[in-house]
């Protein structure tokens, strides 16, 4: 466990009987994830000259200079990849616990 949350010498020489708060802990699943930002961003801006949409709650532009279509696409494109690699996460683990 990381050192942070679970220090060696924490109080009269001992660790803490529980794990501390509001430190930072990684928990590595699977492969890294990896978005290639500036060619989506470009995509999303191509893809969302034809797109439009009413306005939800998204801003008009954002500091970078997308506008709401290119946001939304970027957004839909993202969470598709990250919904693909969770659903194969979860196949994995439901196999491993048929064979187990």
């Amino acid at each position: 466990m990381n050192r942070q949350v679970m220090p060696e010498n924490y109080m009269f020489g001992r660790r803490p009987p529980f794990p501390l708060c509001n430190k930072d802990i990684r928990i590595v699943i699977g492969e890294p994830m990896m978005f290639d930002v500036p060619n989506l961003k470009k995509k999303a801006v191509d893809m969302s000259r034809d797109l439009s949409f009413s306005r939800a709650g998204w801003p008009p532009t954002t500091p970078c200079g997308l506008d709401e279509a290119s946001q939304r696409y970027l957004y839909t494109t993202i969470s598709e990849q990250i919904r693909r690699v969770m659903e194969n996460l979860r196949n994995v683990s439901k196999s491993c616990l048929k064979t187990n």
